[in-house]
């Protein structure tokens, strides 16, 4: 069985695509096996569906689209596309956010919008805060369940205007794959932590190998979502290969390989996965 991963959607674009492709922070990846095809996520605005008729791929194979969270660089696409494929989603993604902080109840210092207003009753959406099956190789993960939340920005009530409260993006889930020898974790930003992603799955799935992790994780995130002393040694251990598309540009990536993954990570536009017995 072949996994093909493509990027139709991330900060850079490499060879052989780099003057036909268009890149900007937000990530869109397309999922595929024998039997299924999945959006994962879908950027800021339509720019993946024009990299994916460049690439010659037919978007309307997509069975199902996975929203990761609901940062307008994730979900900011979802408006342009025409599909009948069930999207899958935690309740919250549609939150109206800010970068900013939570003064009082009724005060807060805001910033840039983080979310997009997505009518999501235009799609058949499943929102969902447990597990989800896809099928039997794709699993959505649900909320992250962790002990300490870690505060993103701020969030506006939807029936309490002028209420406010700290963003913990508990919106945030992940795509889980199930191979013949370990999971293949497809990581929208991270915000929950990798760690307590990874250890999540393994718990939810009750398969304790992880062969791949892609992530797409800012620059200037990675100190939270490698927040323990020991983070570097954990996640050396839980991957044995990591693909990563980083809004950070150059920079992100040389500081992961130097001081996280090594030969390890990856950057690359298509995955070939070849899942032999």
């Amino acid at each position: 069985m072949v996994l093909k991963i493509t990027a139709l959607l991330e900060n850079q674009v490499f060879a052989p695509y780099k003057t036909a492709l268009t890149g900007k922070p937000g990530l869109s990846l397309l999922i595929q096996d024998q039997d299924t095809t999945i959006l994962f996520d879908t950027g800021p605005d339509g720019s993946f569906i024009d990299n994916a008729k460049k690439l010659n791929i037919d978007l309307s194979k997509v069975s199902a689209v996975v929203i990761s969270h609901g940062h307008f660089d994730h979900c900011g696409g979802l408006p342009f596309f025409s599909t009948d494929a069930k999207v899958i989603c935690h309740p919250e993604v549609k939150n109206e956010r800010y970068y900013g902080w939570v003064i009082t109840d009724n005060k807060a210092l805001t910033f840039k919008k983080l979310s997009k207003q997505i009518d999501y009753g235009k799609f058949d959406t499943f929102f969902s805060k447990d597990e989800t099956h896809i099928n039997d190789s794709f699993v959505y993960s649900g909320e992250i369940k962790k002990e300490e939340n870690k505060r993103y920005g701020v969030i506006v009530g939807e029936k309490d205007e002028g209420k406010y409260s700290p963003d913990f993006v508990k919106d945030e889930g992940v795509l889980i794959y199930k191979s013949r020898h370990g999971l293949i974790i497809f990581i929208g930003c991270g915000h929950r932590g990798v760690i307590e992603i990874i250890k999540f799955c393994k718990q939810i799935t009750g398969i304790d190998q992880v062969l791949v992790g892609y992530i797409y994780v800012m620059l200037r995130r990675l100190n939270y979502c490698l927040s323990e002393s020991t983070s570097k040694k954990k996640i050396y251990s839980m991957f044995m290969l990591a693909t990563v598309v980083v809004c950070g540009g150059g920079y992100g990536y040389l500081m992961l390989k130097v001081f996280l993954l090594g030969s390890q990570l990856r950057l690359i536009n298509v995955i070939l996965f070849l899942d032999k017995k």
